[in-house]
């Protein structure tokens, strides 16, 4: 089941590549499954949104599921509502095609232009947005806890690309308002895919510490042959990019944090015939949220199945020893 989350400013009737004033957003539900262009979610409002995401629980608690998962998902630079959609149906329909279902997902919709000439004017809404965000985070976080012992279930985080960058600035400001997190942690699994923040942001005393700090465990999925993190450095000032270079030091990782390279299946020839939503060919840059093989990884990762024992991947020989915080798929 999909849900929505957006900051976007309605313009003409249509949310666009603005903000909503005063860090206001909006709780969509009961999307309607309709065919691409025609598809919307129906019904607004914070209450309806949470008696909606309780029923779902609560429904699969009774079909069997003991642990139902509950993920939030952060687009990145260049997609405009509807391709926010877009993503989210895709992720949804690759989750289901290789396990048969998909864990609930919520997007969070922040309004990128659309455009990928936008690339720096991205990523000031991204700024300009996160205040929403982490208001979103407070107001989830006392929902979850509110009904945990009602309806257990178990939380994700997945972001792609300049998705990071709102990941990492919202768990910042969330730091400020709650602490460091003690006892249940806000996600239980966090994935970052193909992120378009520094490689040393997420290492012990980086910018993106509090990404782990919120988590259980972190996983980043990176591939040297992501030409769109590259065009990224040169912006960024020549930075590495988390998402093309891993991680700049494996010592200075917290514990909870693994790095996975996918770049046996993420390059041209690997996602060759893979098509998003709207019939065009997936990008390498995309290639972590349509490989099939990299899906496995990530469908283990949500399962929270010990690192080691991932199956399709194999430890990296960093330092003279295999490692236990860097992997390759193979």
């Amino acid at each position: 089941m999909l849900f929505m989350v957006t900051n976007r400013r309605i313009v003409k009737g249509e949310y666009g590549d603005e903000e909503q004033l005063n860090h206001k957003f909006d709780y969509l539900y009961a999307y309607n499954n309709e065919e691409r262009g025609k598809d919307k979610f129906d019904s607004s409002g914070k209450k309806g949104f949470e008696v909606a995401l309780l029923a779902e629980l609560n429904r699969r608690r009774a079909a069997g599921e003991n642990t139902p998962q509950v993920g939030i998902y952060l687009h990145g630079y260049n997609n405009d509502y509807q391709a926010s959609i877009d993503e989210l149906v895709d992720l949804d329909a690759a989750f289901s095609k290789l396990n048969g279902s998909s864990p609930i997902l919520i997007g969070f919709s922040w309004p990128s232009s659309g455009r990928t000439s936008h690339y720096l004017s991205d990523r000031e809404e991204v700024r300009d947005s996160v205040s929403a965000f982490t208001r979103f985070l407070i107001e989830m976080n006392d929902f979850i806890t509110k009904n945990e012992q009602d309806c257990f279930s178990s939380t994700f985080c997945i972001a792609h690309s300049m998705g990071n960058y709102m990941l990492r600035k919202g768990l910042e400001y969330l730091s400020d308002h709650l602490g460091c997190p003690t006892g249940r942690m806000l996600f239980d699994e966090t994935v970052l895919l193909a992120p378009d923040i520094a490689s040393k942001d997420i290492e012990r005393d980086g910018k993106g510490k509090y990404i782990a700090q919120f988590s259980r465990r972190v996983h980043v999925y990176y591939t040297k042959h992501d030409r769109a993190l590259k065009a990224s450095s040169a912006k960024r000032f020549g930075a590495n990019r988390l998402g093309r270079h891993g991680a700049n030091d494996y010592c200075n990782l917290v514990d909870n944090v693994v790095v996975i390279d996918a770049k046996q299946y993420a390059n041209k020839e690997g996602i060759k015939g893979y098509k998003d939503r709207v019939g065009e060919q997936v990008s390498v840059h995309s290639s972590h949220r349509y490989h099939e093989d990299i899906l496995k990884d990530i469908t283990q990762v949500l399962a929270s199945i010990d690192r080691e024992q991932i199956r399709g991947r194999e430890a990296l020989d960093d330092y003279g020893i295999p490692m236990t915080n860097h992997y390759r798929l193979k």
